[in-house]
């Protein structure tokens, strides 16, 4: 019988790991101990065991979400997804009809990471690299996802996270802050209009998953001498266009 439960054991885990993480606002022990034919009081011990080893966090007695090793995992593997040609090709097509470089980011935690680029061969560029993080209070991307979650968590995080102005533009007033978070909620898309460095715009579109939850922003940006945020308005339906087509395969079974 030992022998039996320590092969079980493993499985056992990771079914409950992917009961908590695919509707962890719906989640109780006591469904998934009835789902899955497992005792409850094994449910607990497993959970203790992925909170113990950071693959969950906890929030409260029912509250569970994922822990940073866990988006480490889906950081790192993103590049290597079985569409990475295909999703590849969508943004260098993105990059020749605009003109632009672009990029996607994802979540991680209370930051936003690049995970993948095109450059456009223009002379001026702004450097960044996968991994590297866009500022949530004055990056486009980071003002699309902050729009995004619910108001007093985001207002929270931007009196965590905000700096002196970087740019003439950067946003420092949380009542300044909460109409643009209102404006982005409610239009669907996001500019940064001088706010991160000066000289510079940009403009992000999101990109949701089966149950309407961001786990992507596409973004481009720009030097304000090549293109203003007139201009990207103009790109917006082609922007939108090119998320609907990374969304078929980023979230194809």
């Amino acid at each position: 019988m030992g022998e039996i439960n320590s092969r079980t054991a493993p499985r056992r885990i990771l079914n409950i790991l992917e009961e908590i993480l695919v509707d962890p606002n719906n989640f109780t022990a006591k469904k998934i101990s009835h789902k899955l034919q497992i005792p409850l009081a094994t449910i607990y011990r497993h959970i203790e065991i992925l909170c113990d080893e950071k693959y969950l966090i906890s929030q409260g007695q029912k509250d569970y979400l994922p822990g940073p090793k866990i988006r480490n995992i889906i950081l790192k593997t993103l590049p290597f997804e079985p569409n990475f040609t295909l999703r590849r090709s969508y943004l260098r097509k993105l990059t020749n009809d605009i003109e632009e470089t672009v990029s996607l980011s994802v979540p991680f935690g209370t930051k936003l990471v690049y995970f993948d680029r095109i450059e456009f061969h223009w002379p001026m560029q702004l450097n960044l690299e996968a991994g590297d993080h866009l500022p949530l209070h004055a990056s486009a991307s980071g003002k699309l996802y902050l729009s995004t979650i619910q108001e007093g968590k985001a207002i929270e995080i931007f009196k965590n996270i905000k700096t002196p102005k970087t740019a003439k533009n950067t946003i420092t007033d949380i009542s300044l802050f909460k109409k643009e978070l209102k404006k982005i909620y409610e239009q669907g898309y996001a500019f940064d209009n001088e706010e991160w460095f000066n000289g510079m715009v940009g403009m992000s579109v999101p990109i949701f998953n089966s149950d309407k939850q961001l786990c992507f922003c596409l973004s481009t940006h720009t030097a304000k001498s090549r293109k203003d945020i007139n201009d990207l308005v103009k790109i917006i339906p082609i922007m939108k266009s090119a998320a609907n087509n990374l969304s078929k395969i980023l979230f194809k079974d």
